[in-house]
């Protein structure tokens, strides 16, 4: 099903004259250099290719002849790595340390050693063309291929190439504008190549597409995914002769033809890519999606789940205004009945992991964003997003990213999508921030007020609701009240009791509510006219509500603490014209 569905928008990507998506035997790469050559094969120059139009260079993306790469030496034609297009040796490898022992000498020989055998195989595959292909151009390739020797590049060549990293190059002849690989015979001579390459290999029926055709033995590798490794991982590969069935081995075991492979990697590379807009990561994981058609219901879609400033400053504005319409339940999608996929992916070792594969309609999908974030609407400040994207809910568990739950994006994203339960360890995480930080803010209070609702059906509504009958929610609003009461007769305080008894408060109340209720009198004492009078009223009215102080509060219970704290924090500050104006909702 997934595999179908990939090899589906492929098709209907490449019908599109406007969409340059890769043919088959071709892949995008990101292409960093070219190395410009003389008409007799001798090189002029290195040149930097790269992007240079934002923060920093970014390689840019070319179709060119593309094979899968193994573990060993597998060499492309018409592009690679600086090691195999130049037999280029990085300086660290040239120089011997002064400490060098008997097995650093060993390992360092056999990088040595392994790039020559890139150079050389880089030059077998271009020689292996050479009949082939009578273009001039190509000719000067192989001449350039005959003549060089890698100890000729000078110290400015091997700065650059420092510099430019593990980026691919390209070749150009010096006169031409056009690159060596541009050359449609060229392109030509490769795509026969590969025709006949095809032939070669076992035929059977493909499992994608029921057609029978040659059968792919290696699935080309997919690029993009967070975590995953810099040259690509699998989707579909197979242990060499690790199981047998049926005198079947390795791929032949279920059958994908070399056409159906190309084309559901092709299709996964180009959503990847990170311009297109169909790409979103929470956590480890990556999710891509796709509709049948109509592109604006993929905007809308990736707004909801990702909603922040985008390049395009009046599409965002557009389809930020139509979700937000939707989320306020005043419009529907566009074409509700369409087709759209959701897959989860995410790095295991040398493969990809699918986390999740979502199908259903564009109307269901959207429908279910624009509900996620109806559960997260709370009072807030004129300064906090009404929309919150799932990076932010997912950096809410934790101080810094490198202790996020690995696999806490992924539940999420797949709990938003589906409709289903919030993960209780989201709850669990960020109750241990509001512990850790004395304090709880919008993003958190929303996320919190959105578990609350949806796993536990509490019913917390948007704003301050005095006649809830929790004491948990009482509570946090008895806390917020005597903080209030301390800040106003104490101003300008560096620290107030938030500081140092939200977190007991929270958890087990019974142990520092007589304190503080106490040092209230305090404070209480020291405000004058209408002030201590609102404070007293404020207080008793909450304390009316309260017939005890638990011994112990449990997990949801510190959650709807916290957001009675918030709500009547965020009530001191809210006039009395938009209170009268606001209605409360338990969305």
């Amino acid at each position: 099903m997934i595999l179908q569905k990939l090899c589906e928008y492929y098709d209907r990507v490449d019908s599109d004259p406007t969409q340059p998506i890769a043919q088959h035997g071709f892949a995008p790469q990101k292409i960093a250099f070219e190395i410009v050559i003389e008409k007799d094969g001798t090189l002029f120059d290195l040149l930097d290719v790269r992007d240079t139009s934002g923060k920093k260079p970014v390689p840019v993306r070319m179709a060119l002849p593309f094979e899968g790469r193994t573990s060993g030496v597998k060499a492309m034609f018409l592009w690679d790595k600086a090691e195999y297009l130049l037999g280029w040796d990085p300086r660290d490898l040239l120089s011997i340390p002064d400490d060098e022992t008997e097995k650093d000498s060993k390992k360092r020989t056999k990088k040595i050693d392994r790039i020559g055998l890139c150079f050389e195989a880089t030059k077998e595959i271009h020689e292996s063309f050479a009949s082939d292909i009578k273009s001039a151009g190509y000719q000067c390739l192989n001449e350039f291929f005959r003549k060089w020797q890698p100890a000729e590049l000078s110290e400015k060549h091997h700065e650059f190439l420092e510099n430019i990293g593990t980026g691919f190059g390209v070749f150009r002849l010096r006169s031409k504008t056009e690159r060596i690989h541009e050359h449609k015979d060229l392109r030509k001579a490769w795509v026969t190549s590969q025709s006949k390459a095809d032939e070669d290999g076992q035929t059977g029926i493909c499992l994608v597409t029921g057609e029978e055709g040659p059968l792919a033995k290696l699935h080309p590798s997919v690029k993009g995914v967070l975590g995953a490794q810099t040259m690509g991982a699998s989707v579909v590969s197979f242990n060499d002769d690790a199981f047998t069935s049926f005198d079947k081995k390795q791929s032949l075991n279920s059958p994908v033809s070399e056409i159906a492979a190309f084309k559901y990697t092709t299709a996964l590379n180009w959503l990847l890519e990170k311009d297109r807009g169909r790409k979103l990561t929470v956590g480890d994981t990556t999710c891509v999606f796709w509709a049948e058609g109509a592109p604006v219901l993929e905007d809308i879609f990736n707004f909801g789940l990702d909603p922040q400033p985008q390049e395009d400053n009046d599409k965002a504005n557009e389809v930020g205004s139509m979700l937000r319409r939707i989320v306020q339940g005043e419009a529907q999608p566009p074409s509700p009945g369409t087709n759209f996929y959701v897959l989860g992916l995410s790095p295991n070792a040398a493969r990809l992991s699918i986390r999740f594969w979502i199908s259903s309609t564009a109307g269901e999908l959207i429908e279910r964003v624009a509900e996620h974030q109806r559960r997260m609407e709370i009072v807030r400040s004129a300064r906090d997003g009404d929309l919150l994207p799932l990076w932010l809910v997912l950096a809410q568990t934790a101080r810094e990213s490198k202790d996020i739950a690995p696999l806490l994006g992924g539940a999420i994203l797949r709990s938003v999508l589906t409709g289903t339960r919030y993960p209780e360890s989201l709850l669990a995480a960020l109750i241990r921030r509001v512990r850790a930080e004395q304090e709880i803010r919008h993003p958190k209070a929303a996320i919190i007020k959105a578990i609350l609702n949806h796993n536990h059906q509490m019913g917390v509504t948007v704003m301050l609701d005095t006649e809830r009958s929790e004491s948990s929610y009482q509570l946090g609003r008895l806390f917020a009240s005597l903080e209030r009461a301390q800040e106003d007769a104490l101003p300008g305080l560096n620290a107030t009791i938030k500081d140092r008894y939200f977190g007991a408060a929270s958890s087990t109340p019974s142990t520092v509510f007589p304190r503080l209720i106490r040092l209230s009198q305090h404070h209480i004492r020291k405000l004058e006219g209408g002030r201590k009078v609102v404070a007293e009223k404020r207080l008793q009215e909450i304390m009316g509500r309260i017939d005890a102080f638990p011994t112990h509060l449990n997990l949801a219970d510190q959650g709807l603490f916290s957001i009675g704290y918030y709500h009547q924090r965020q009530d001191f500050y809210t006039k009395k014209e938009d209170k009268a104006a606001a209605k409360p909702s338990n969305e």
